[in-house]
């Protein structure tokens, strides 16, 4: 198994100890409240593995054993993997010159990818609570600065037909763990767009251009992380860090527990 580097190993931590409980610095009152009420919740339906389903744990150890890490060694940039790190050679796609950087904790496969579709299309709300640890300890060695956190937002006729925004809910409880401000009205999607999972990386761009719109009162000067469940190509978090631009964001990071290969 290849060394894992600061980030990478401090997002395991945040998984196999999650929530992890700083004593210098606990997480928000809220997650700690919701926490509370969560294992109160438990004694009655116990909860269930979000990667193999398994009776008893939110993320049992054989899963949190068989994740695949980002390597070390990434595009400063676009964050995905290389040889050795540095700028990577591709052309990055249009729009991510707004974005500062992008980066990811793990590529979205196995036990991973299992947990996010049960975040995102089963209603595993809680889930999204220990997979947030991920994020925060990942956070806390790299090179991301301290800033603003908003999630990417969904349309209207989305969050109506989901319920909740699966972003949304792993930003929220990031901010609580890392003392970080969160404004999920930041952004909004002002244009309903089409599911990304079967387009191309140009049909991605295209679908989700100019389909945001940023609040200057809420981020002008602003450092912004913004947050997703799954990095593909990069073009939604590239459309939304140019509305965040457009509106006077001084510096805007992609943050998202997964990425494709």
């Amino acid at each position: 198994m290849a060394a894992l580097s600061p980030f990478q190993a401090h997002a395991m931590n945040g998984l196999k100890q999650s929530p992890r409980l700083n004593p210098t610095q606990p997480p928000h009152w809220r997650y700690g409240l919701r926490q509370l009420v969560w294992a109160g919740m438990d004694l009655i339906f116990p909860p269930r593995c979000g990667g193999c389903d398994k009776a008893g744990e939110r993320f049992c150890q054989t899963c949190v054993a068989s994740l695949a890490y980002l390597p070390p060694s990434i595009c400063v940039q676009c964050g995905y993997p290389l040889p050795t790190a540095g700028q990577c050679t591709a052309t990055h796609p249009p729009g991510t010159s707004a974005l500062a950087g992008m980066r990811s904790v793990l590529f979205f496969e196995g036990p991973m990818q299992r947990a996010l579709h049960r975040l995102k299309y089963k209603r595993d709300i809680i889930l999204a609570d220990s997979l947030a640890g991920l994020l925060s300890e990942a956070w806390r060695t790299s090179d991301l600065p301290r800033g603003v956190v908003m999630p990417v937002p969904l349309s209207a006729e989305r969050l109506r037909e989901r319920g909740y925004n699966q972003a949304g809910l792993l930003a929220h409880a990031f901010a609580e763990l890392t003392h970080l401000p969160y404004r999920p009205a930041a952004a909004a999607r002002i244009r309903h767009t089409v599911s990304q999972v079967k387009l191309s990386a140009v049909q991605r761009r295209e679908n989700v251009a100019q389909a945001f719109e940023a609040q200057p009162r809420v981020v002008l000067g602003q450092t912004i992380i913004l947050v997703d469940d799954v990095c593909t190509t990069g073009a939604t978090l590239a459309a939304c860090a140019e509305a965040l631009r457009a509106a006077g964001a001084s510096c805007i990071w992609g943050l998202t527990l997964a990425r494709a290969r």
